[in-house]
């Protein structure tokens, strides 16, 4: 389901909120194939999208079972802070679970881009888009200079093991 269509049936809902079960879900290769995945039936799975005030997370996740799946850096810290279990490691979003733990030691949460909101603003706002552009191509110039510094080469050069290490 896509998070905008959530989106707008909780903005149509009274309640304020979407729930939805899924039932299967498309997985897709990097080569663009898919295989659709059926839950069994006995697997119940629920996405709900509802607005937790920042004030109301600790209360949120304190009704929630020890495995969590979150979805901002801010809910992610919020929940290994109350001891939760994360069920999914934040692997594309290391540097800014580390500027959340580094936030709360600080004492300065409240700082930290909630990345819903992010999101959100990307979207929207096509200033943030050029920028999120301009800094996503800065970041991935940064990056390869870095990797040709490691291996020797330019990309033109690069033998089979060193796309694979490059990537």
């Amino acid at each position: 389901v896509a998070p905008n269509v959530f989106i707008s049936w909780r903005k149509a809902s009274p309640e304020g909120r979407a729930v939805a079960r899924m039932r299967e879900i498309d997985l897709v290769q990097r080569n663009g194939s898919t295989q659709v995945f059926t839950f069994p039936s006995s697997r119940k799975i629920y996405i709900c999208s509802v607005r937790v005030p920042r004030e109301e997370m600790r209360t949120f996740l304190e009704a929630c079972e020890d495995p969590v799946y979150t979805t901002g850096d801010q809910s992610l810290a919020e929940a290994m802070w109350m001891g939760k279990v994360p069920c999914v490691k934040p692997d594309a979003k290391v540097q800014q679970w580390h500027l959340a733990l580094t936030a709360k030691i600080q004492g300065v949460m409240e700082k930290v881009p909630d990345l819903g909101a992010e999101l959100r603003k990307l979207v929207t706002d096509e200033k943030a888009q050029q920028v999120a552009v301009r800094r996503s191509k800065e970041h991935s110039e940064a990056c390869e200079r870095q990797i040709i510094a490691q291996l020797g080469c330019p990309p033109s050069q690069w033998n089979s093991i060193q796309q694979v290490l490059a990537r």
